[in-house]
């Protein structure tokens, strides 16, 4: 996932300097090296509130066990990210692996709340749900999770450093 994150973090400029329209449901097209249409849909269906294949475009497949990407721009939703990377994988370890390279480099910190420790793990109603970090890297805070359940890696950048604030909306909105 560092290219991953090489990704988003360059779309973060970007983002900052575009806004996004928020249209009506899509559907994905692939091309063979983005991943099958059935998978990008399959990711689309766990995107994070406010995103969706109106404003989230696939990407060619870089990763080992990768089956479909997804990059998404600034959040509708105000208080959201001002970017998005999603990565569904064929299998949990290939999920794992790349969420370990995803949170090398950047500076680690507690996500906020009862997250004190990063990385470490989320759960949702007593329910283990995957891996979490949350770091700062360029001044903008970065919350990188997996879905284990769905072999599904995350990644969202915020519009400034405050790691707190872009937590507390993945909590809400992931």
């Amino acid at each position: 996932m560092s290219r991953l994150t090489t990704a988003l973090r360059a779309a973060t400029a970007a983002a900052l300097t575009a806004s996004f329209a928020v249209a009506g449901a899509a559907t994905a097209s692939a091309d063979p090296s983005t991943g099958s249409t059935a998978d990008i849909n399959t990711l689309a269906a766990s995107l994070s509130k406010g995103y969706g294949l109106n404003n989230c475009k696939p990407q060619a497949i870089t990763e080992k066990g990768e089956i479909a990407e997804l990059q998404c721009g600034e959040s509708p939703d105000s208080s959201g990210p001002a970017s998005g990377q999603y990565g569904l994988f064929s299998s949990s370890g290939d999920a794992a692996a790349t969420f370990a390279n995803a949170v090398k480099g950047g500076t680690m910190t507690g996500c906020g709340g009862d997250m004190t420790q990063s990385p470490g793990t989320w759960s949702q109603n007593g329910q283990a749900g995957g891996k979490l970090a949350c770091e700062t890297s360029q001044n903008l805070a970065v919350v990188t999770w997996t879905t284990d359940s769905k072999n599904l890696v995350g990644q969202i950048v915020g519009r400034n450093g405050d790691v707190g604030t872009l937590y507390k909306w993945w909590q809400a909105n992931g």
